[in-house]
């Protein structure tokens, strides 16, 4: 028991400090009201620079609701998880307006190899008002390798079951961790995606939260104990739910990230030239 409790304390101490939301509202004519966004994500730090992590379906899914005739409006970074009351309170708890435009995004979606990644650019005051707020982006230490022996693992995300929209102004939801345990891929998986693994809710999960749905793009986070103490850092975005088995389908995030690095620090020395 004080082992899992560690463990609890660990991840509930320190992984709201990363978690960030993508809300937005979603109107349509087919639609007999707004429909309420509410996104999973995470801040990490590539060469100095700042970037905001989710699924790729996630952007798909807007793109391709839009390109059907939705608009989609009122876009909003959630930092609330980072802040301590102090900091809520002097902020009212309000999230940050987003100008959203899915030019500004790499996706990189490939179902058939289980490649579920968007990334954007957190810069000027998006990356101020974070750091004010507390955020703090997963950095390169923190990048765990998949799979690491002596881990504990536990997903964290916002499950839509928990979101309330009062139709206005004003959107309530719950931020969620759940422990996990590797896993076989479910029989419900038409295949095994060569870029992805498996985890299942730890057992009585339900008392938490009954269906994931939501969290898509939430960090899969990883505890190493050592004489020394236990750190954390995250190995993977989740990417698919399997509820009657309730397993899901991560993509692991060192590799990804990595293969960003070169492609930011060139990104970064062409607009430094450019100033020149």
């Amino acid at each position: 028991m004080p082992e899992r409790n560690n463990f609890t304390a660990v991840v509930g101490r320190n992984v709201g400090r990363h978690f960030v939301t993508l809300s937005c509202v979603q109107s349509d004519p087919r639609l007999e009201v707004p429909n309420m966004w509410v996104f999973s994500g995470f801040v990490v730090e590539i060469a100095a620079q700042w970037f905001y992590v989710t699924a790729g379906h996630i952007i798909r899914d807007v793109q391709t609701s839009m390109d059907a005739g939705s608009t989609f409006a009122i876009w909003r970074l959630g930092d609330q998880t980072a802040s301590d009351e102090r900091t809520r309170e002097r902020f009212k708890n309000i999230a940050i307006p987003y100008e959203f435009d899915p030019r500004h995004w790499f996706v990189l979606r490939d179902e058939s190899l289980g490649l579920d990644y968007a990334v954007t650019h957190l810069g000027g005051l998006y990356r101020m008002l974070m750091e004010q707020a507390g955020v703090l982006p997963f950095t390169r230490d923190t990048w765990i390798d998949y799979p690491k022996a002596g881990t504990r693992w536990a997903i964290a995300g916002v499950p839509k079951e928990t979101v309330v929209y009062d139709g206005t102004t004003e959107v309530r939801a719950r931020f969620t961790f759940v422990g996990l345990s590797p896993a076989e891929p479910p029989t419900e998986a038409t295949n095994k995606r060569d870029n992805q693994f498996y985890a299942r809710l730890h057992e009585s999960s339900e008392q938490i939260v009954r269906d994931i749905d939501g969290m898509s793009g939430g960090p899969i986070i990883a505890v190493i104990d050592s004489p020394a103490g236990s750190r954390y850092g995250v190995i993977g975005l989740q990417s698919e739910w399997f509820s009657r088995s309730r397993v899901i389908a991560a993509c692991p995030f060192s590799t990804f990230a990595r293969a960003l690095e070169p492609v930011v620090k060139e990104a970064l020395r062409d607009m430094a030239s450019t100033r020149d």
